[in-house]
């Protein structure tokens, strides 16, 4: 080799070596130690294998001795507004740690975007937490183009900071973590694979407790539905409380949106009117504990007594059941990708707040309700007025 051809070469060699070490330092800068993913074909075989929060992987946990699930942490989310797992109880959630560069995450999509198609309406929320592997899948306009290209369509929030994968512990991507109804860690499965023992958790997750749950309601309805003319409900606890009796509706209150928001407040007008939700901790009835019945702020009506109220540790003024049934109307919500119920005033229609099937006996049922929507009558006469 002529010495012109070798010099020719050292310098080739030496810029390819430069660009590569300028392509690590742009994937893999010195201050980013990304988290070890799982090899393309690896799986997860010993069952009783624990993560670092203790959970068992593989193993359907029993609900008295699962844990309570860590709160989300913030970040920016896509075909969602920000959603709290406080606010999806009584509904199935699945959990998925992943990053669009991550080609065993690219395997696992297909199930995960099936279990979403099959599962939404039955009461399955899937949340996606990106936890990024390199520096360029922590720009949310890529992970952006990415969702939209995969066909996600489900819930997906960046987890730049590794705040939420290591609230749960996650050492690998992809993890699937599924909380039940109640907001509890029940099944964790780290990798590829499983996809059928994943799917029979959901199954099983989704009718756990189904069959109490129509015998609670069951009976709160023949409780609450009685003469004719006049509605009588029984608000008896196991320690016995005394019956109370109001009158039915007697009649719809129709209003314009203009007259509505002559007559309430922005705020009230927001949430009453347009559906909208107080933040946690933030109303005026979520910590009061005075004896009296709690009214529409719209329209007056009689809508929970003090005594049915509860402490559900949400932010939310919470009741087990209302002082009639005819007097809080429910219907289905689809928003934010949920299916849920809505618990709406059964004389005005406006919005209240939200009915949830993890509360106490004797219903089983928790009426999650906006302070703004309510207010609260300290000294009401013998018979709650509708």
């Amino acid at each position: 080799m002529s010495r012109r051809n070798l010099i020719t070469v050292v310098f080739t060699l030496a810029g390819v070596a430069l660009l590569v070490a300028a392509l690590g330092r742009f994937f893999f800068p010195t201050n980013y130690q990304p988290p070890t993913a799982l090899a393309a074909d690896s799986t997860v075989e010993q069952e009783s294998d624990e993560n670092k929060s203790g959970s068992p992987r593989d193993v359907l946990i029993a609900a008295d001795k699962a844990r309570r699930a860590p709160a989300l942490a913030k970040g920016e989310w896509t075909n969602s507004e920000p959603l709290a797992l406080a606010d999806l109880r009584g509904r199935v959630v699945l959990i998925e740690f992943w990053t669009y560069g991550c080609y065993n995450c690219t395997n696992t999509l297909p199930s995960v975007k099936s279990w979403d198609e099959r599962y939404r309406e039955r009461g399955l929320t899937i949340i996606g937490v990106h936890t990024p592997e390199s520096e360029r899948e922590k720009i949310l306009g890529n992970v952006r183009r990415q969702v939209r290209s995969l066909g996600i369509r489900y819930a997906v929030v960046a987890d730049n900071d590794f705040e939420t994968w290591r609230a749960y512990g996650v050492k690998a991507w992809p993890t699937i973590v599924i909380l039940d109804k109640q907001g509890r860690v029940r099944w964790t499965h780290v990798g590829e694979g499983h996809y059928t023992e994943t799917e029979n958790v959901i199954q099983q997750l989704l009718a756990e407790e189904a069959k109490e749950r129509a015998a609670v309601e069951s009976k709160a309805g023949r409780e609450l539905n009685g003469g004719a003319g006049v509605v009588t409900t029984s608000a008896a606890t196991e320690s016995g409380q005394r019956r109370e009796r109001t009158n039915i509706i007697e009649g719809k209150i129709m209003k314009s949106e203009a007259e509505w928001r002559a007559a309430l407040t922005p705020e009230q007008f927001h949430v009453l009117r347009e559906k909208g939700t107080e933040r946690a901790f933030s109303g005026a009835y979520w910590d009061h504990h005075e004896q009296g019945v709690y009214r529409c702020a719209a329209c007056d009506l009689a809508l929970f007594n003090s005594e049915t109220k509860y402490e559900s540790g949400t932010g939310w003024p919470s009741f087990w059941t209302p002082v009639v049934k005819e007097n809080v109307a429910t219907e289905t919500d689809s928003s934010y990708f949920m299916r849920r119920t809505e618990a709406l005033c059964g004389r005005c229609g406006s919005h209240l707040g939200h009915v949830f099937n993890d509360g106490p006996r004797p219903t089983g049922l928790r009426y999650c309700i906006n302070s703004v929507s309510l207010k609260f009558d300290s000294q009401p006469q013998n018979s709650p007025q509708s």
